[in-house]
């Protein structure tokens, strides 16, 4: 099928001008058209791609998709006029169309929680094992060893996501863990894309400002599922957490083959048990033996916490399914290091713990405190959490209410863009159920007053940000954070380490 064969099985269109009968490159973003691209004028919450039409036919376009059309000069270009709906679902084509190449392994991974993590652990599996691979995700676009690049969504829109399949192509990078937000699902990010292995995660508390209730929200999840399609010539498979209480939900979704896991069910495919946590030299590891359809194996990883077993076996899985053995991907797991901001254990020369974690939901919090317990035991916790503006905050009150098992907390902003920066902080310190905490709004300076407050011995946490290493303020301003960073800089200085 070529671009013109596409756009004639379009059956409710209009067009204006002349088709061309081959493209370059395709587009969303006006500033990247050149001569002879596409380009795809999607309406969204800010930016609405039909007012620069006039741009990009101006720069050499040669094919524009809108929903609607006005008195443009189309001499040398093609403006096709479809339903507003359906412009994701043709741009996915064209797109796939012009990054056409060699086979991608695909593994997408949906959930509340655990998606970075598990994306990740695919990632650095597959790296381990002398496989080429990339992850798309929260930290961004990250190809073999090199530094991720941020590319602005969990799920970047359908064409820049074919875009970066077609790069892997033509780098002949042979894998792609990437992350699927629930609003990708809903957005049509995803169309077209062909994915070989689907996991779920967990569904919990979050996104109510923009699914409204959690079937609904679950609903919007399980969607993952039913794009693997019902071919069943194809070899695809759905990874599924049974403890998870919509397990049930996915797996009426997945018409391909199901494998299961779990920390709880002894019936599950592959079942983790006798998890046991521990250090060695200042490092915590992790135990636990694995019942898997090649026999049971005795564990280890550098991670903390059931819900991290959760997520190792969610993406040894994923690896296995590529027709590794059980006993092989068991071996690799002690070689494989911290993850990028998810339950990472820094300074390991501060005479205080400090420990960087993503968690932004009421559940990743419990989470966080219930795998922290041990390390925390008999020692005074700090815990710094932040609201993000332009998200949904009727979960602050939950959030509240679970860290106040911390010892003092200091409550700031995620990313405050317009929103008023007490009112976010107000959602949280409405849950509070202890008087041991303050506010402090600009994050850098919310990170150096709590380990102002730490003493030898403490335990520091610093949730809802992970690694990111910006602030986006009043107006879109960017600037530079970074949890870690700060954090370490400051006990350095309070406690003169080199």
């Amino acid at each position: 099928m070529n671009i013109l064969d596409i756009i004639e099985n379009i059956k409710i269109k209009t067009i204006y001008g002349s088709l061309p009968t081959k493209v370059n490159n395709i587009s969303q973003d006006s500033r990247k058209i050149t001569k002879g691209d596409v380009f795809v004028a999607i309406k969204g919450y800010t930016v609405d791609g039909h007012n620069y039409i006039e741009k990009v036919i101006a720069q050499g376009a040669a094919l524009v998709i809108a929903s609607r059309y006005e008195d443009y000069n189309v001499q040398d270009c093609a403006v096709v006029v479809v339903k507003e709906h359906e412009i994701e679902k043709i741009a996915s084509m064209l797109a796939k169309k012009i990054n056409s190449g060699n086979k991608v392994h695909t593994v997408a991974v949906t959930g509340t929680n655990g998606k970075t993590s598990i994306s990740t652990l695919v990632h650095n599996m597959l790296r381990e094992l002398g496989e080429s691979s990339s992850y798309i995700g929260t930290n961004g676009f990250g190809k073999n060893d090199d530094e991720p690049i941020y590319l602005g969504n969990t799920t970047p829109d359908v064409v820049t996501l074919h875009n970066k399949i077609g790069e892997l192509h033509r780098e002949d990078i042979k894998n792609l863990a990437f992350e699927a937000s629930s609003h990708a699902m809903v957005l049509g990010r995803i169309y077209n894309v062909d994915i070989d292995v689907a996991i779920f995660t967990n569904l919990t508390y979050e996104h109510m400002d923009f699914h409204g209730d959690m079937q609904t929200y679950a609903y919007d999840k399980s969607l993952l599922f039913s794009t693997l399609g019902n071919n069943f010539s194809e070899a695809k498979y759905g990874v599924l957490n049974k403890d998870d209480e919509y397990y049930s939900i996915m797996s009426k979704c997945l018409y391909h083959q199901e494998i299961n896991y779990s920390v709880l069910d002894e019936a599950a495919d592959f079942y983790a048990y006798n998890i046991k946590q521990y250090s060695e030299n200042g490092r915590y590891k992790t135990t636990f033996t694995l019942k898997s359809p090649e026999g049971e194996y005795e564990c280890q990883t550098n991670y903390i916490g059931d819900f991290m077993v959760s997520n190792v076996l969610a993406a040894l899985i994923a690896v296995w399914l590529k027709g590794y053995s059980v006993e092989k991907l068991v071996n690799i797991l002690p070689n494989l290091g911290a993850l990028y901001g998810r339950m990472e254990i820094l300074g390991e020369d501060l005479p205080i713990d400090i420990i960087s974690d993503f968690a932004h939901t009421p559940d990743g919090y419990k989470k966080l405190l219930e795998a922290t317990r041990e390390i925390r035991k008999n020692k005074r916790t700090l815990l710094l959490t932040g609201m993000g503006g332009g998200r949904d905050i009727s979960k602050g009150p939950l959030i509240g209410e679970i860290i106040s098992e911390a010892d003092y907390v200091v409550i700031t902003t995620d990313s405050p863009r317009d929103e008023d920066v007490e009112v976010l902080m107000g959602t949280i310190e409405k849950g509070m159920t202890h008087k041991n905490y303050e506010k402090v709004w600009f994050r850098t300076d919310a990170v150096k007053r709590i380990i102002q407050l730490a003493e030898p011995g403490d335990v520091v946490i610093l949730a809802s940000k992970g690694r990111e290493d910006y602030e986006i303020l009043r107006g879109g301003k960017k600037v530079w954070h970074s949890d870690p960073v700060v954090a370490i800089e400051e006990a350095k200085k309070k406690f003169n380490v080199k």
